[in-house]
């Protein structure tokens, strides 16, 4: 019976533990997003001719009669932002696609592209930022949307691409 016990107060103990370091962990984020500086389709420039490798890259859009379509088939004209994220990745291109009919709420659909133009995120979102903190020696990226939640992308070397570390409550 006591090594059961203790076995319960050992667990519940760790529990604790993990709990709060859980909570300082998310109350650092949502200061590191309270401060973050965001980007959207504002700071990016349209994309131009030179720019026909990479909007061949991104799924869903397509180019028929010289103007792009995106997934919905929505005359759009395609952005590019460059993202420096540091590491081995560098600058990522995001190319960004503004339709509020098609992409709801977040009006447009951002997809980051490396060097070598493979897909490393995409979804939509209203902006992106590039956080202090890092993984694998990139920087995490929060992608804003409206809402209350706030999602932290970290970069996964093994899948050279970024997937959903957290989602910090902002609100």
């Amino acid at each position: 019976m006591k090594p059961f016990l203790s076995l319960s107060l050992f667990s519940a103990l760790s529990l604790l533990t993990v709990s709060a370091h859980a909570q300082a962990a998310s109350q650092s984020d949502r200061q590191m997003i309270a401060h973050a500086h965001w980007l959207n389709a504002e700071q990016a420039r349209p994309a131009t001719a030179s720019d026909t490798a990479t909007l061949q890259a991104v799924p869903d859009l397509t180019k028929t009669a010289g103007q792009y379509h995106d997934l919905c088939g929505t005359r759009v004209t395609p952005k590019i932002l460059p993202l420096d994220v540091g590491g081995n990745p560098g600058i990522l291109t995001a190319v960004i696609e503004e339709d509020p009919a098609c992409f709801g709420g977040d009006g447009a659909r951002y997809t980051l592209l490396d060097r070598t133009r493979h897909v490393v995120w995409q979804n939509s979102a209203a902006a992106i930022a590039i956080l202090e903190s890092r993984h694998d020696g990139v920087h995490d990226l929060s992608f804003g949307g409206p809402g209350p939640k706030t999602p932290v992308w970290s970069w996964s070397t093994a899948r050279h691409a970024y997937q959903l570390r957290v989602v910090i409550e902002t609100e």
